[in-house]
């Protein structure tokens, strides 16, 4: 499996109460609150004195989504998802090394949806073996 299928799996079990989508968001109706995991290729590096690249840290970017008519409504509801992923992924470790929180946006309404939506993103990266 993926890095990103690992977390969206992991986020499955652990936010129950959210729709976890790995990739992308299909087309059609959504469900009202739901998370979003993507990844980048990311940087690659050695973990010898050598030089020789054998790891390599994916980016991964999980967006919490969510909408409701108020407004303070769907961004507490999109903050307080995004905070649940961090304590989901906090100390967790899918391979040899432990996924690394980076950053993190807070909830920003989406106005370019007509129904009153909110996003927040949570930045992380993982190390894994070539």
């Amino acid at each position: 499996m993926s890095i990103v299928g690992d977390i969206a799996t992991r986020l499955t079990a652990q936010v129950p109460s959210r729709t976890v989508y790995a990739h992308a968001v299909p087309d059609g109706p959504l469900p009202a609150q739901y998370l979003v995991v993507r990844a980048s290729e990311g940087s690659e590096g050695s973990t010898r004195v050598c030089a020789t690249t054998d790891t390599q840290t994916p980016s991964v970017w999980v967006t919490s989504v969510a909408r409701n008519a108020n407004p303070q409504v769907a961004a507490q509801e999109c903050a307080w998802a995004a905070g649940r992923v961090r304590v989901a992924l906090r100390d967790w470790t899918p391979g040899v090394w432990p996924v690394t929180p980076e950053t993190s946006q807070g909830p920003t309404r989406d106005e370019s949806i007509p129904a009153t939506t909110f996003y927040a993103v949570e930045q992380f990266s993982v190390r894994t073996n070539l």
